[in-house]
């Protein structure tokens, strides 16, 4: 009888686990995009020769930064960090998240510049609500100054820790139509 018995008992066996379906997740980095990205920068002034983004020190500047991010709550801190290329002297800027609105997927902050010696933006308020910029274009005839550069890198650091950055330098002209 034993005999007749394990023979079965494998075969009860085989077919129990034949039945059954054993799943298993694909890897963790399908499912998991990063938290931040696509960072974009632009200003109300813009170069008509390459439209590239500039900055005027004689005029009131708007610039905006834009990054994708799927919701506001997975942010902990906004730092921005001002450079201007004569001066090298940082500016950092602690942005407070509801500075920040909503523009379809992406977070968006405006905010106005000052520019003081060094042309390194020294104020940037908040309250400045959502808006779209109007672009003026810089005609190079006759050609404004351009004094200086100034980079703007954003960094976002989300709540797990993880940190996201973006730059953009940006040319600064005095004399700006």
């Amino acid at each position: 009888m034993k005999k007749f018995t394990l023979p079965l008992l494998f075969a009860t066996l085989t077919l129990l686990l034949s039945s059954c379906n054993i799943l298993v997740p694909p890897p963790v980095s399908n499912f998991v995009s990063p938290p931040v990205s696509n960072f974009r920068f632009d200003s109300n002034w813009q170069r008509n020769t390459d439209h590239r983004y500039v900055f005027c020190s004689n005029k009131t500047t708007q610039m905006r930064y834009k990054f994708r991010a799927p919701d506001p709550t997975v942010i902990s801190s906004i730092q921005e960090n001002y450079v201007g290329f004569a001066s090298e002297r940082p500016l950092n800027i602690n942005r407070p998240i509801t500075d920040l609105s909503r523009d379809g997927s992406d977070l968006v902050f405006i905010g106005r510049l000052t520019f003081g010696q060094g042309f390194v933006p020294q104020s940037l308020p908040s309250g400045i609500s959502q808006q779209s910029i109007n672009v003026t274009p810089i005609t190079l005839s006759p050609p404004p100054s351009i004094t200086g550069k100034t980079t703007v890198t954003v960094t976002v650091t989300t709540i797990s820790g993880n940190q996201y950055s973006g730059s953009y330098v940006y040319d600064v002209y005095s004399n700006c139509p």
